[in-house]
């Protein structure tokens, strides 16, 4: 009797260790517990981030909202001297770089002109800036200087494996991730058919079946690296150069679901990637470009299941204005469809959203929608590394004061991914 009482003891105790040992105490903070109520306390991270953005966006004036909303250019080639015009009390989301601001084979200046760009705002405790490119490959290619060849789309379709595809876009990925960038513009996810293909010419992968095959492996490739791809266009172009003036799809709403929406469904890592939506009209559906037209907007979420973050193409473009929008009718329009990302050939972001603000100051719609906008985007900046989320502190809580800086392994790094696009190329050539 006695052995059984002891051993019943020795029981318990293990009991209580075993449960002291695997109880989760909560942070030093009361409002971020889940199911608090329960006989454990578990805490949801993802809550505790929803409800620091949450916190952050209230803090925001509406014009750092707006401003967060907006992707712009940016004057100087590989230095900043140009940047102090442009800052204020708030940082745009992002900058788009051209050739001619990356114009250089030396890694360390392009490197210092990113980590400058973002220094110049999150020295101020200010939110970082995005930096984006287009890299799509064969002409649109602003980094020739110091990149290996990425060959158009339409080339590496005929000639790449899908899995020699999926590596060349990791590998240039990599490249974009090591010398300080976040965004590329890329892949063109839009079928060639005769409409298009006087303005896509060799940047598409071609027929339906490229097009699903060849964008599933360059997203595979591109989102095993830190960069976000942004799939364009969508609806797509006609043979109508949007740069210069307007482009209609003429096509019923049954071409549309199946050319059109068909090649953004079903895609690997869509929710991690971007799409943007270009200025073609679609006549069956609206009459308003589809970058600004809700109709449209709301067409291709509801038929891809699409949540990611939605680019409006350049909305100085001339597509735009002959169609009866200037600029600050074309973003009030934007906001109102629904999408995240302005982008806009314009460097002076802060005479932009002073031009504009007069117009959203007191629609609550409108201010929902902005705010919904800039949840999604501080999510994905977080996810990116360019806003610290600093969980496992006394009290959670969102830094911005990061500062971005060149090094060697870094550098080093970037090489070595160079070489190996350099290798891959070279042997899908020899061996075709």
């Amino acid at each position: 009797m006695k052995k059984i009482i002891v051993n019943f003891i020795t029981l318990l105790n293990t009991l209580f260790l075993f449960i002291s040992c695997n109880k989760i105490m909560p942070l030093n903070t009361e409002n971020f517990l889940f199911n608090s109520s329960s006989s454990k306390e578990i805490i949801d991270y993802s809550e505790i981030k929803n409800n620091l953005i949450s916190n952050a966006i209230e803090n925001m004036s509406l014009k750092s909202k707006i401003a967060q909303m907006l992707l712009v250019s940016v004057d100087g080639a590989c230095n900043t001297e140009n940047i102090s015009l442009y800052t204020g009390d708030y940082p745009p989301g992002g900058f788009l770089l051209f050739k001619f601001n990356v114009d250089s084979s030396e890694y360390k200046e392009i490197k210092s002109f990113a980590d400058d760009l973002k220094n110049t705002y999150t020295s101020k405790n200010q939110i970082a800036p995005y930096i984006s490119i287009d890299h799509e490959g064969g002409d649109v290619n602003r980094l020739k200087k110091i990149f290996p060849e990425l060959p158009s789309q339409e080339y590496i379709a005929s000639v790449f494996s899908l899995s020699d595809a999926e590596k060349i876009y990791y590998y240039h990925s990599k490249m974009l991730e090591k010398i300080g960038l976040n965004i590329n513009l890329a892949p063109i996810t839009e079928i060639k058919t005769v409409e298009n293909k006087k303005f896509l010419v060799d940047r598409s992968f071609g027929n339906r079946k490229n097009v699903y095959e060849y964008c599933n492996s360059a997203l595979w490739g591109i989102c095993q690296s830190n960069i976000l791809p942004v799939q364009k266009h969508f609806p797509g172009n006609t043979n109508d150069d949007t740069h210069t003036g307007k482009s209609v799809i003429y096509s019923d709403m049954d071409t549309i679901k199946k050319l059109y929406i068909g090649p953004f469904q079903n895609m690997r890592n869509k929710n991690s990637s971007a799409v943007m939506m270009s200025h073609t009209i679609l006549d069956a559906l609206d009459s308003k470009p589809s970058c600004i037209s809700e109709k449209t907007v709301n067409l291709f979420k509801e038929n891809t299941g699409f949540d990611g973050l939605l680019f409006t193409d350049d909305l100085t473009m001339e597509a735009l204005s002959e169609s009866g929008y200037p600029l600050k009718k074309a973003m009030l329009e934007a906001i109102d469809a629904g999408v995240d990302v302005i982008m806009l050939s314009i460097t002076n972001y802060i005479r932009i959203v002073d031009n504009i603000i007069n117009e959203i100051e007191g629609k609550e719609e409108l201010i929902k929608k902005i705010d919904k906008a800039v949840e999604k985007i501080l999510n994905w900046k977080i996810d990116c590394g360019l806003i610290k989320l600093n969980l496992f502190s006394d009290i959670p809580k969102l830094s911005y004061d990061i500062e971005f800086a060149y090094s060697e392994e870094e550098e080093n790094s970037f090489w070595k991914y160079h070489e190996l696009a350099d290798k891959l190329l070279e042997n899908v050539r020899n061996n075709n």
